[in-house]
């Protein structure tokens, strides 16, 4: 019985490591790719190299599982990307939540001035933080 189980997880835990090695692979070739750009000042080479192999990678990723049956992540790596992805978050917020006020203040009273580089940054954790609860919405209310 445990003969005919194995060559069925060799299979899987191969196409997965294969998958993993693809997907990483095409990541470095991005990643090299944007850096040899900057060094031999051809940025736009290199960026289009990068987001290139980055739209492979998406489509790869995303795409996998449904052109095919089988999963790729398990139960443990839903598990860990969520207590990630949670840890993420509740980082930004309690950095965003313990400064942002303090900011505010200093800048009324005129003890420092948020300059526009803060600006896009208070923005951009605002957008982040207006998303990560439209998608808790979406989620919460599907299931």
């Amino acid at each position: 019985m445990f003969d005919s189980v194995r060559p069925t997880l060799d299979r899987l835990g191969g196409r997965k490591q294969a998958y993993e090695r693809l997907v990483w692979g095409l990541t470095l070739v991005g990643c090299l790719g944007l850096f040899a750009g900057i060094v031999v000042d051809e940025r736009l080479v290199g960026t289009v190299v990068y987001l290139v192999a980055v739209w492979i990678v998406m489509g790869v990723t995303f795409g996998y599982p449904y052109a095919t049956d089988e999963t790729i992540l398990d139960e443990r790596d839903t598990r860990l990307h969520n207590r990630a992805s949670g840890l993420t978050i509740g980082i930004v917020a309690m950095a965003t939540l313990s400064t942002v006020p303090a900011l505010y203040v200093l800048d009324a009273g005129g003890y420092l001035t948020i300059g526009a580089t803060l600006w896009g940054a208070i923005y951009a954790v605002s957008a982040l933080a207006f998303l990560y609860g439209a998608c808790y919405t979406i989620v919460s209310r599907r299931n």
